[in-house]
């Protein structure tokens, strides 16, 4: 997505950039793959040179895949790096097997929800890097800048969020056997299912005409539907007003 529609004069100095980094030592002959892949098609400098041109950093960010011995994707405060581990997108793929056979729509899903996961952690960032107020659970407020980001009425961006939501909900079924008290109820983020609805509504909220499907085939409730638009309005506004100062012209 562009930032473009967000534009306005930063109020603050830009004294750093999203820059891209690789580990070129790369041990796992199919992550080096992954890597060599993911390098030809430039997503992650389309995605620093966008937020380059829209956001004043107070300092440099970094951006990088990379082989992390477990499935993840995280946001270093000291390194001041994003990272998605290729382990992460190799789950993707099991995952989304068990959604689509068709090899096409499958590495779609993967990316889209790669970059919806990708966004999530660059709320983390921002937040560390602009010191910006968190009122309720940081994991939920990343979900919510990812949205924010990407929900921005194309049908690309529509489509990641999408994926990223069925993602959660298929991690969720994997664990709708296990008894909820062996359930990770202290963990910093909202159960799975719990994730997906959330992140459908907010889609839905972001262009209820464009996002219909989502009533017709039944992964929203139609009850749910006016507090869609009202929180989908809230968040809109909340990171606008958090970032107001960070964004240019």
């Amino acid at each position: 997505m562009s930032l473009t529609v967000f534009s306005q004069q930063a109020k603050t100095n830009d004294y750093g950039d999203v820059k891209v980094v690789w580990n070129d030592h790369i041990k796992d002959s199919v992550f080096s793959d992954f890597q060599e892949g993911i390098k030809r098609t430039k997503i992650l400098d389309a995605i620093a040179n966008d937020i380059n041109g829209y956001l004043a950093l107070p300092e440099d960010l970094y951006i990088t895949f990379d082989e992390c011995q477990s499935s993840n994707a995280f946001y270093d405060e000291h390194t001041k790096k994003v990272t998605i581990c290729y382990e992460m997108v190799s789950y993707l793929y099991e995952l989304f097997k068990t959604k689509t056979n068709n090899p096409a729509q499958l590495r779609e899903m993967v990316i889209n929800t790669t970059l919806f996961i990708f966004y999530h952690e660059m709320g983390h960032a921002l937040i560390d890097l602009m010191d910006l107020p968190v009122t309720g659970k940081e994991e939920d407020t990343v979900d919510n800048f990812s949205i924010f980001l990407l929900a921005d009425g194309s049908k690309k961006g529509s489509l990641a969020v999408l994926d990223g939501a069925i993602a959660f909900y298929l991690m969720g079924e994997s664990e709708k056997n296990i008894p909820l008290k062996n359930l990770e109820l202290w963990d910093e983020h909202s159960l799975d299912h719990q994730r997906f609805y959330h992140i459908i509504c907010m889609l839905y909220g972001s262009n209820p005409i464009q996002n219909q499907a989502l009533i017709r085939e039944k992964m929203l409730p139609l009850s749910m539907t006016n507090r869609c638009i009202e929180d989908y309005q809230k968040i809109k506004k909340g990171w606008l007003k958090v970032l107001e100062q960070w964004i240019k012209k």
